[in-house]
């Protein structure tokens, strides 16, 4: 039997490093806004030389892409059951939400990197966790569809509710009307594509 090696010092030290880049980065960004932080600010917080902090983010939006992943990776390990398809995938984004109420700056910034940014790790981290997301939306609506059982068959549509969700979230992060409730549209706008694509309830149990 193998055991585990240890980790050694450099690799504590590595990880160290790291998690007080993310910690430093996190407040900042939190704190004062994308626009506002510097790498510079983000490396003296966190105690290391910008070079050191280019070896684990090479931009500031690669930063930013890793703070957020962070905080949204745990969209994709869970698969919401509300019994219903429109609650399913509304709450599937409510972490998205709750970031966009409390930092809707960096939100949109996350997004912009996400598509338009440079290539590097964390955005790379940041696609794959909205390739999972879409992932997630075929499996609700596979487990809502009499007619396709498997997730693999909605393919299309749920690149569809993708779609919608995505831009719904990123207008919530442009538009901030006071008092405005995005989530309440995000429902009415993914109830009004699913119920193109999956019969209503209604409907499907009268048909037999």
């Amino acid at each position: 039997m193998t055991l585990a090696r240890e980790p050694g010092r450099r690799e504590l030290n590595k990880a160290d490093k790291q998690r007080r880049i993310l910690a430093a980065a996190r407040d900042l960004f939190f704190r004062n806004g994308y626009s506002s932080v510097t790498t510079q600010e983000v490396a003296d917080q966190a105690e290391v030389g910008t070079g050191t902090l280019f070896r684990y983010a090479q931009s500031k939006g690669e930063l930013l892409c890793m703070v957020a992943n962070e905080e949204f990776r745990a969209m994709v390990e869970t698969v919401p059951d509300t019994g219903d398809p429109v609650e399913d995938l509304v709450t599937l984004c409510d972490p998205l939400f709750s970031a966009l109420e409390n930092q809707p700056e960096n939100i949109v910034a996350y997004h912009r990197e996400t598509v338009f940014g440079e290539p590097g790790p964390h955005r790379a981290e940041a696609q794959r966790i909205l390739g999972e997301l879409r992932g997630i939306i075929g499996l609700v609506l596979a487990r809502h569809s009499p007619r396709a059982p498997e997730a693999e068959d909605l393919d299309g549509p749920a690149q569809t509710v993708f779609d919608v969700l995505y831009m719904s979230i990123v207008r919530s992060g442009i538009d901030r009307s006071p008092g405005r409730d995005h989530r309440a549209d995000l429902r009415e706008h993914v109830d009004r594509v699913l119920h193109g694509v999956l019969a209503r309830r209604v409907s499907s149990d009268s048909a037999y």
